[in-house]
C-alpha cells in the first residue's frame, strides 16, 4: 500500500490512559524491532511549550538550542527594528548556539536560509573567545541593553546568538527552521539516537484569516478540557483540546484525541463553529441523538507505520520504505495509474453522457455568443476613444482572437522541440522609403486633453 496507518480506538479511557498505553507500545516496538531499550519516560510538552521553546509542534529534542523570548527587553531597546516589531504586536526571540565559531560564509548561508523561510534577514551577535562582541548590532544598542540580552540567553565567550523579530508565527517558523538547519550543520541529529515526545493540549480552534472565523484545529469531535468549555463562545483561542501527538526525532508519528461523548458539549462545539441548531440536526443529528443513549468516554490514536519504519532504518524518505511508491506527479510506475477510464465506467458513476454533452453545449454557446465584454467599459479603462464603426467591429475581432487561442491550446505538441523562431532565420533587406507624416489631428485623437495642437499635461507639482 501507499500508506499504512495503524489505528486504535479505546472505550472508557481518559487521555492519561491512552498516553501510558502508547508509551508502553512504542517502547516494546523499539526493543523488539530495533534492539533499542528506552528506559526513561517519554518527554511531555504542551503545544504552547513546544512552539515557544522550539518553534514547532513536532520538535526534534535530540539536541538543545531552545528559543528564548526577549520581547520585554526589546520593547524598550534603542534598536528600531526590534522595537517596531514589538509595537506592531510581534515578538523578539533568540537562539544561543553554544561554543560555535561560524565562518562568514556559514553566517551568510544561514541568513539566506532565514530569508527563504520568510524572514527579512537574520540579526546576530558573535561573542569571540576573548569576550569581544562581533556584530553590527552593537552600534544600535547601549551597553546595558546588550548585557541584558546576553544575560537573558545565557551568552558566554565563544557563543553565537541569532535573533528573529516579527509576528509570533513568522518568528516560530524562521527560528524553528534555523534550529534544525544548525543541528544538521553541527552534526547534532544522529540517526541512531531516538528521542520520543508527547505533545499535548493543542488549541481547540485556529483562526482563519481567509474565512474570518475560528475553525477546528483537528476536527470538531475532539473533547475540550472541562474547565475550558466555558470559553467556547467568549474566548475560543483559550480553549485547549484533549488532543495529543507522538513525535520521534522531529517527525510526527501520529495523532489522537479524546472524543466528545456528550450531546450537550457536541452541540456547543458546532454552535461555536457557526452551525445553527437546524444545520447541526440535519448534518449530525444521527450522532448527537446517539449520544443520548449513553456513549462511553472514548479516545484513539493512529500512527503511520511507514514513518516509523523510515526512522528505524535510517532512511531519508518514505519512498525508501514503501514497496511501490508514487512519483512526484502522484502516478504509479508499476501499475501506470491513473489510467484512462472508458465511457461505460464513467457512465455507471454518472460522470459522463448527458452531463458531458450539456457542458460541451454550454461551451459552444459561449463561444458563439462572443466575449462577455462591455466594450464601452473596456475603452474607458484603456483610455481609447472608439468610433461607432470600431465599437461594432471590436467584439468580432476579440472573438476571433479567442477562437485562435483555443485552437492553439488544442494542438498536439508532444515530441516537438521548442524553438525560438518559427521560420528559418535569414537576412531581409528592404528599401528605405520616407512615408508622409500622419495627420496631427489623427495623432491627437486618443489624447485625453489637447491644447494648440499638443497633448496637454495637468500640472501636478506646485
Amino acid at each position: 500500500p501507499e500508506f499504512t496507518q495503524v489505528d486504535m480506538e479505546l472505550s472508557f479511557v481518559e487521555q492519561e490512559d491512552v498516553l501510558r498505553h502508547l508509551e508502553s507500545l512504542f517502547k516494546h516496538v523499539m526493543r523488539d524491532a530495533a534492539d533499542v531499550n528506552i528506559k526513561e519516560p517519554f518527554l511531555r510538552l504542551t503545544w504552547q511549550q513546544a512552539i515557544d521553546m522550539y518553534g514547532s509542534d513536532k520538535p526534534d529534542v535530540r539536541f538543545g538550542l531552545e528559543i528564548t523570548d526577549i520581547t520585554e527587553i526589546a520593547a524598550e531597546c534603542s534598536f528600531e527594528v526590534f522595537r517596531r516589531a514589538v509595537e506592531a504586536g510581534g515578538v523578539v526571540r533568540a537562539i544561543n548556539v553554544k561554543n560555535t565559531d561560524f565562518t562568514r560564509s556559514e553566517i551568510e548561508e544561514l541568513t539566506k536560509f532565514a530569508q527563504q523561510t520568510g524572514a527579512k534577514g537574520m540579526a546576530w551577535i558573535a561573542i569571540r573567545p576573548n569576550g569581544e562582541l562581533y556584530s553590527i548590532l552593537t552600534k544600535y544598542f547601549t551597553k546595558q541593553e546588550i548585557d541584558s540580552i546576553i544575560a537573558a540567553v545565557g551568552g558566554e565567550a565563544g557563543d553565537f546568538i541569532l535573533f528573529g523579530a516579527d509576528k509570533p508565527a513568522a518568528v516560530c517558523k524562521t527560528l524553528g527552521s534555523l534550529r534544525l538547519r544548525i543541528g544538521d550543520m553541527l552534526g547534532l541529529r544522529k540517526k541512531d539516537d531516538f528521542k520520543f515526545l508527547f505533545v499535548t493540549d493543542f488549541p481547540q480552534f485556529e483562526y482563519s484569516e481567509e474565512e474570518g472565523r475560528f475553525l477546528a484545529m483537528h476536527h470538531p469531535f475532539t473533547m475540550p478540557y472541562e474547565e475550558d468549555v466555558q470559553y467556547l463562545f467568549s474566548d475560543p483561542a483559550r480553549v485547549r483540546a484533549q488532543a495529543y501527538d507522538v513525535v520521534l526525532n522531529g517527525v510526527e508519528l501520529g495523532s489522537g484525541s479524546i472524543r466528545i461523548h456528550r450531546s450537550d458539549v457536541q452541540c456547543k462545539m458546532f454552535e461555536a463553529l457557526g452551525f445553527s441548531p437546524e444545520e447541526t440536526e440535519a448534518r449530525f443529528g444521527f450522532m448527537t441523538g446517539a449520544f443520548k443513549y449513553g456513549t462511553p468516554p472514548h479516545g484513539g490514536f493512529a500512527f503511520g507505520l511507514d514513518r516509523l519504519a523510515m526512522l528505524l532504518t535510517g532512511a531519508d524518505s518514505l519512498r525508501d520504505v514503501i514497496a511501490f511508491p508514487k512519483i512526484k506527479d502522484a502516478s504509479c510506475p508499476m501499475t501506470d495509474a491513473p489510467s484512462p477510464v472508458d465511457e461505460k465506467q464513467l457512465g455507471e458513476l454518472g460522470l459522463t453522457g448527458a452531463n458531458e454533452a450539456k457542458r460541451q453545449k454550454s461551451k459552444d454557446a459561449a463561444k458563439k455568443a462572443g466575449p462577455r465584454l462591455n466594450i464601452e467599459k473596456l475603452a474607458a479603462t484603456a483610455r481609447l476613444n472608439l468610433t461607432a464603426e470600431e465599437k461594432e467591429i471590436l467584439p468580432s475581432d476579440l472573438d476571433k482572437i479567442s477562437e485562435f487561442a483555443n485552437r492553439l491550446s488544442e494542438l498536439d505538441t508532444e515530441g516537438i522541440k521548442p524553438c525560438e523562431y518559427v521560420l528559418d532565420i535569414c537576412n531581409v533587406f528592404r528599401e528605405d522609403v520616407v512615408d508622409p507624416s500622419p495627420d496631427r489631428e489623427l495623432l491627437l485623437r486618443q489624447a485625453p486633453t489637447t491644447s494648440d495642437g499638443f497633448i496637454s499635461v495637468p500640472k501636478v507639482l506646485g
